[in-house]
């Protein structure tokens, strides 16, 4: 049972406000304190603190607003208190500059809460549901090279080339070697498909001040310019509030909700960033010749190699991307018109040169105008997204089929033989007809999806298949219920809040070379096949010349629902 939310305007939704206020009034307090000799006493206090509310602020949070998993939050409140007893370490070891006592136990604190971040950011971005896939781990690694590269040339390789002993320029290495790791693992919480509540625009700002105060932390130690308390302290208390903030916020229990988007939409801010993050090997090495340094050049060549390729890869994805939804019917998750009339074309070459026998059968929905009209469009988008998942079930493995318009769909059928087309045509048509269609009134439709996440499958292995027909279906003497004026009855379910809608399919089919001897002569004849099976009386089939009676013998219509006679 989930925590109620306070309703908007409550005192509980601005906690988060007066937590701010209040660390911004304290952290002004500290900067106004004199450090005469060092550090001061009070100052160092109330440092400490502003630092350690954020662990507290956490443990409020969770109660308070109780999200669904609490452990990134866990681990991110065990970060700042590692953190705090780092700064409690440092503040009482030395007094004054920091240089003589680095590195120290305190800054083996501060190391060790990058892997808490990192651990509480990777659970956090796998529990918000969608991930970019392929393209979002491609547009971290631009990212995180572009970050890789900077932090060498600038960080890490300066430190290195100091005269300085082993353990000093191991912890000066660590830290920008932390923070780049932390970038990393922030890019993916960034390029996944989660919502974004205030609270995730708080922890973006708690994680940017790390990186960014983190970034200024070792040169200043190194310099022996740093003193606990003193000014660069202060970005390090704006990192404790972002964080207490973001655990207060009432958006924090959203924060792990899987987002309708996907995470690798090419967003404008998105684009932007890649762009900069590809320019960021030029402006580098530009940089190193006006400086006429060349120690990093091969770090820059290497980096530029990793970018482009890194580029080429997007580059496909996006061609890729853009291939499958020009094949893909959005409603149904079927292939396209544009895609059956090039694999016709294929199909029709390939049977007359090889010799074989290809079937088209056209598969048309009865009255399924009488169901709109009804119903509503929305049902009826139901009952397509259900026909389609019939016959995908009905299809083998290289067989294609898509909606060729409206209510009607195609199936392409390879290695044919000449009896096979009345006998897979009427298995066609009894495996959309097995049973009632029922469609929730109250929720959406869902999109079939190829079970490889890849462009929509030509076919998929129905339960008990048929070798050289190629089409699976369940036997069915007819639809239950008798028709009105519509040929549609149907009974209204309303208690269970769905649509209960028996619904038939006529079928013409055609076959190369019988009928035909190219693709717009085929589809004439099959298309032919098929005005004769509705003018018969819909709910059969028909191949080019001749039509088939309905399982049972019987003239009724296409379409007989539950509504309000069954």
């Amino acid at each position: 049972m989930t925590a109620a939310r306070p309703t908007a305007g409550a005192p509980a939704d601005r906690g988060w406000v007066w937590y701010l206020a209040g660390g911004l009034v304290l952290v002004a307090a500290s900067c106004a304190l004199p450090a005469a000799g060092g550090t001061s006493g009070p100052r160092v206090a109330l440092y400490l603190l502003v630092s350690g509310s954020a662990v507290v602020a956490v443990a409020v949070g969770r109660r308070r607003h109780g999200p669904a998993g609490s452990l990134p939050w866990w681990l991110f409140a065990a970060a700042q208190a590692i953190s705090v007893l780092g700064d409690a370490i440092l503040a009482g070891s030395r007094d004054g500059p920091g240089a003589d006592g680095f590195p120290g136990i305190g800054d083996a604190c501060h190391l060790a809460r990058y892997p808490l971040l990192m651990a509480g950011l990777m659970i956090l971005a796998r529990r918000r549901g969608r991930p970019g896939g392929v393209a979002g781990v491609l547009d971290s690694l631009m990212m995180a090279v572009a970050g890789a590269l900077v932090s060498w040339v600038y960080l890490v390789a300066p430190r290195l080339a100091l005269d300085q002993s082993p353990l000093v320029s191991l912890a000066s290495v660590a830290y920008p070697v932390g923070d780049l790791a932390l970038f990393a693992a922030s890019l993916r919480l960034f390029f996944d498909g989660g919502r974004r509540p205030p609270a995730f625009y708080l922890l973006a700002a708690h994680l940017a001040a790390v990186l960014a105060t983190d970034a200024r932390y070792v040169p200043r130690q190194l310099d022996g310019d740093y003193r606990v308390g003193g000014e660069l302290d202060v970005l390090w208390l704006a990192t404790a509030l972002f964080l207490g903030a973001a655990a207060l916020h009432p958006s924090m229990s959203r924060l792990e909700v899987g987002g309708t988007r996907p995470g690798a939409v090419l967003s404008v801010p998105r684009l932007l960033a890649l762009t900069a993050a590809a320019l960021v090997a030029p402006v580098v090495l530009a940089v190193q010749c006006v400086r006429g340094e060349t120690s990093g050049l091969v770090v820059v060549a290497v980096a530029s190699a990793a970018m482009f390729i890194l580029i080429i890869f997007r580059m496909a994805g996006l061609v890729a991307d853009q291939h499958r939804a020009a094949i893909t019917d959005v409603l149904t998750g079927l292939h396209t018109r544009r895609h059956l009339e090039g694999e016709l074309s294929a199909a029709v070459d390939r049977a007359l040169r090889d010799g074989t026998r290809l079937g088209l059968f056209l598969v048309d929905v009865d009255h399924f105008k009488a169901i709109n009209d009804r119903y509503g469009h929305l049902v009826g988008d139901g009952v397509l997204v259900e026909v389609a998942h019939r016959l995908q079930a009905a299809t083998r493995p290289g067989d294609v089929l898509g909606r060729y318009g409206g209510e009607e769909f195609a199936v392409l059928v390879t290695n044919l033989r000449e009896t096979d087309l009345a006998t897979v045509g009427e298995r066609l048509r009894r495996q959309v007809g097995s049973e009632p269609i029922r469609i929730s009134t109250r929720t959406t439709t869902d999109h079939p999806t190829p079970p490889d996440g890849g462009p929509p499958s030509s076919a998929s292995t129905g339960s008990g298949g048929l070798e050289g027909g190629g089409l699976a279906g369940s036997a069915r003497s007819g639809p239950a219920g008798g028709g009105n004026a519509d040929g549609v009855d149907t009974d209204e379910s309303e208690v269970r809040g769905e649509q209960v809608i028996a619904v038939t399919v006529s079928v013409g089919a055609a076959a190369v070379p019988t009928h035909a001897a190219d693709p717009f002569h085929l589809f004439g004849a099959a298309d032919d096949a098929l005005y004769a099976a509705k003018s018969a009386g819909r709910d059969r089939v028909a191949v080019s010349g001749r039509a088939l009676p309905p399982a049972g013998g019987d003239d009724q219509l296409a379409v007989s629902g539950a509504s309000e006679a069954l």
